[in-house]
């Protein structure tokens, strides 16, 4: 199989700037040097040592700010970042009171558009080259991927630049898992089973802060002190989980995906974030989705001190660091290979501008107009025009940005090994295509019912497989029957009974697409503002840090 990146086309380059490594001892170079060749570290010295072997002749590029490893993002359902923020009405108990068919709006607002744009050949492709360039824009280097189903039944995972944790061709990462067949979600002992096998499995979990939302954690005990949780349970939200709770999540090696934002926007607290702490677990971070969470991990770290300095000051900055870079990699037995700075690492890394202060709190306190670069497998993606071409040997690579993104910034796209599905689709038509489509979203599920269905022998035709709007046999969390169903006021599965797929031109009205920065959108920033489910001061706070 291909691999996702050009890493062995590039040249060697080093760059020069405070070296944020991340590594067991937290070293960090005041002054220091990566070099980098062939998609790897080759070595993180003081800028005045002497270069390594194989680097006489490596251009030395300053980087004028702080360097980190490339922020790995746990949780997040990239399709749906084309969407802007849901004005939450309410404040809801757990996952199944506000998705699928309980709520009109959500078919308005979410799955009505995305089934309009995941089936419209011209622009699902723009949905995952937006989505992509928008993790990117953000310092986002892996996230969980994007699934493609076709005319002929196949599934598979879309290849990009974005490091994908479901698919990463490279045996040192190992892969790991977000869906589940639908019998092992539903049945404890098949589920234990499928928690025995070598991967990791990044599912939703007791998702709200009710008693119906902390029962399907319960439900994992299928026995008396019997527990379908191995070190292979990754929990995403876990907000409906007590202290007592996390003692035994942790006990059996579990460890948790923290969404903050999008936590307090729904169900207006988050986790219990100082008893998981006290367990000594392993934690990362995900910013959810557009529709009710930040717009990548750089705002996601803003929401997380807030969050964490509400409950008490439970993680300082490099706590916080840590759970986007070596913590998360841990999460995924990826930390020999990812996560930290080191010789021999897969070069992953993200730097902001400027070398003064605390170097965790500079990352977190960095504007989405402070990030100069961006690397993945050592292949530069994203920066300011001026690194950029310093750092891309053919300048016509480079995609100047405009609209939604910080002053000259350019992306870098191609691939020699480019999904065909996008191929070569730029950031900027894929911009026109959504927001156009997004204005005209009545009229677009009008011309869709209308279109004749394509040829038999046309050959495969991918489509976006998206989550909770049409059944797929695979499940995003655990569906186990409690024990006791006095332990849940409603037992049953967990999450929404999923809505049907069809989007009526008048279930839908026209929407914005989602600027792929805080600080470009305005409209993001307003509808912060009004959300009714944040704490006092929250949104002003998290506002001044975004902008």
């Amino acid at each position: 199989m291909p691999p996702p990146v050009d890493s062995e086309e590039e040249p060697r380059f080093a760059l020069r700037g405070r070296i944020v490594t991340m590594d067991p001892h937290d070293t960090v170079l005041d002054d220091g040097v990566l070099y980098i060749g062939r998609g790897l570290i080759d070595a993180v010295l003081p800028a005045g040592a002497p270069r390594p072997p194989g680097h006489e002749d490596t251009p030395v590029v300053r980087t004028g700010g702080t360097v980190y490893p490339g922020l790995i993002e746990l949780h997040n359902h990239l399709p749906y970042d084309v969407l802007p923020l849901w004005r939450i009405p309410r404040r809801y108990g757990n996952r199944s009171d506000w998705g699928g068919r309980v709520n009109p709006a959500y078919r308005t607002l979410v799955t009505g558009p995305m089934t309009v744009l995941g089936e419209d050949p011209g622009l699902m492709p723009a949905v995952v080259r937006y989505v992509e360039a928008k993790a990117l824009v953000n310092g986002t280097t892996t996230s969980q991927g994007i699934a493609l189903f076709s005319n002929t039944g196949s599934r598979r995972m879309y290849r990009g630049i974005v490091r994908n944790v479901e698919a990463t061709d490279d045996p040192a990462l190992p892969e790991a898992a977000s869906r589940i067949a639908d019998v092992e979600a539903a049945d404890a002992r098949r589920f234990l089973t499928r928690l025995q096998q070598p991967h990791r499995l990044l599912l939703h979990l007791a998702e709200g802060t009710d008693e119906e939302a902390r029962g399907h954690f319960q439900a994992l005990e299928f026995e008396r002190g019997r527990w379908a949780i191995t070190d292979n349970l990754v929990g995403i939200h876990c907000t409906g989980l007590s202290a007592e709770d996390f003692t035994v999540f942790a006990g059996h090696g579990g460890s948790m995906v923290w969404s903050p934002l999008s936590n307090l926007l729904l169900y207006g607290r988050t986790a219990d974030i100082a008893a998981a702490r006290r367990t000594g677990m392993l934690i990362g971070l995900g910013s959810d989705w557009s529709v009710s969470g930040s717009k990548g991990l750089l705002g996601e770290l803003k929401a997380a001190r807030l969050a964490s300095a509400a409950a008490g000051g439970v993680f300082g900055d490099r706590d916080l660091v840590a759970m986007a870079t070596r913590d998360a990699a841990a999460i995924l037995r990826w930390e020999h290979a990812l996560g930290s700075l080191r010789p021999g690492m897969r070069a992953d890394l993200v730097a902001v501008a400027g070398a003064d202060g605390d170097p965790y709190t500079a990352l977190i306190d960095a504007r989405d107009r402070d990030i100069v670069l961006v690397a993945i497998d050592g292949v530069p993606r994203y920066g300011t025009t001026a690194l950029m071409r310093k750092l891309t040997p053919d300048h016509g690579e480079l995609e100047p940005l405009t609209d939604g993104a910080p002053a000259r910034r350019s992306v870098r796209l191609r691939q020699t090994s480019a999904d065909p599905v996008v191929g070569g689709l730029t950031l900027t038509e894929a911009a026109e295509r959504l927001s156009r489509a997004l204005a005209d979203l009545p009229g677009l599920a009008e011309r869709a019912a209308r279109r004749a269905p394509p040829p038999a022998d046309e050959g495969p035709r991918w489509r976006l497989a998206l989550d909770e709007i049409e059944p797929n046999g695979t499940e995003l969390r655990p569906r186990l029957a409690p024990r006791g169903a006095a332990r849940q006021a409603r037992p049953g599965p967990s999450g929404p009974e999923i809505a049907p797929p069809a989007a009526g031109a008048a279930a839908l009205t026209a929407l914005a697409l989602d600027g792929l920065t805080a600080g470009g959108d305005p409209g993001f920033l307003a509808s912060l503002a009004a959300e009714p489910n944040l704490p006092p001061d929250y949104a002003a706070e998290l506002s001044d840090l975004l902008t």
